[in-house]
């Protein structure tokens, strides 16, 4: 009785030549953020050992006609993240 083996690469979606180029644009946004800002929640100030407790946030959502650029993207830590990723409107206050 012979074993196949599943491919793992059957599973995986490839990502359009679109979607490659937003993708790219954010992680050199996101390393170019970091190297100035430092280590540090643009938010909340609390400051990380390294990148990763950091994602790019997007201050106007995509979803709601933002844009990836420097004006509309910052360093948050997860929990600023996630307190303002369905709710953009309450960073105002």
């Amino acid at each position: 009785m012979e074993k196949t083996q599943k491919s793992f690469n059957s599973t995986i979606n490839k990502v359009s030549d679109k979607q490659g180029i937003e993708i790219q644009k954010r992680q050199e946004l996101k390393a170019e953020l970091i190297k100035e800002y430092g280590n540090h929640c643009m938010t909340c100030s609390n400051k990380y050992r390294d990148w990763r407790g950091l994602s790019l946030s997007h201050i106007i959502p995509l979803s709601r006609g933002g844009e990836t650029s420097r004006g509309n993207c910052v360093i948050e830590c997860y929990v600023c993240h996630t307190r303002f990723e369905k709710q953009p409107e309450l960073r105002a206050k």
